[in-house]
């Protein structure tokens, strides 16, 4: 099939769509699934049309983009379990803005909290504190660079996270 105009490739694509929807049925648990497995394959092909790219077999490409879909859906374990589902009237009230602000401002706080007791360790220990936690370098690494042992800096590391802890009311870092 030549590259199709806009009429033409609509009228090719409405004609694929149960096809293709059926394909899709056959290979997720839900009907759900299925339609926006569909709906998404839909919108990637229009968007090698719009992009002018020539498709000279529209529903060659659909299907293997819906095979590519379906291999992404089970791949990144998206499957959607419909015995899992709540409904949204069971699920609970949402957390209103001013709650979730709230929760952003204590947050911060807490940073700032962690920040000032970082800065107020004493400059060995900050300096293995931070070559683990930031630098993510392992204990012997930080022993061999700073020339101490794996011993000392895991006590460094146990003196910091404890005075973090403290800042934050026994919450763990």
């Amino acid at each position: 099939m030549a590259h199709e105009r806009d009429g033409d490739f609509e009228l090719q694509l409405r004609r694929h769509h149960p096809e293709l929807l059926g394909f899709l049925r056959a290979r997720v648990d839900n009907e759900t699934d299925a339609a926006d497995l569909a709906q998404e394959a839909c919108t990637r092909l229009l968007q090698y049309h719009r992009g002018g790219q020539a498709i000279d077999d529209l529903r060659s490409l659909l299907f293997r983009i819906a095979r590519n879909l379906l291999a992404d859906f089970y791949r990144d374990g998206r499957r959607h379990r419909s015995d899992a589902h709540v409904a949204l009237e069971e699920a609970g009230p949402l957390p209103s803005d001013e709650r979730q602000q709230a929760d952003r401002v204590a947050d911060q706080q807490a940073l700032a909290r962690l920040k000032r007791v970082i800065e107020r360790l004493p400059d060995r220990c900050r300096t293995v504190f931070v070559l683990s936690r930031f630098a993510g370098l392992s204990h012997a690494q930080i022993s061999a660079r700073l020339g101490i042992s794996v011993k000392a800096v895991e006590k460094h590391i146990t003196r910091a996270l404890e005075d973090c802890e403290r800042a934050l009311g026994g919450r763990h870092v």
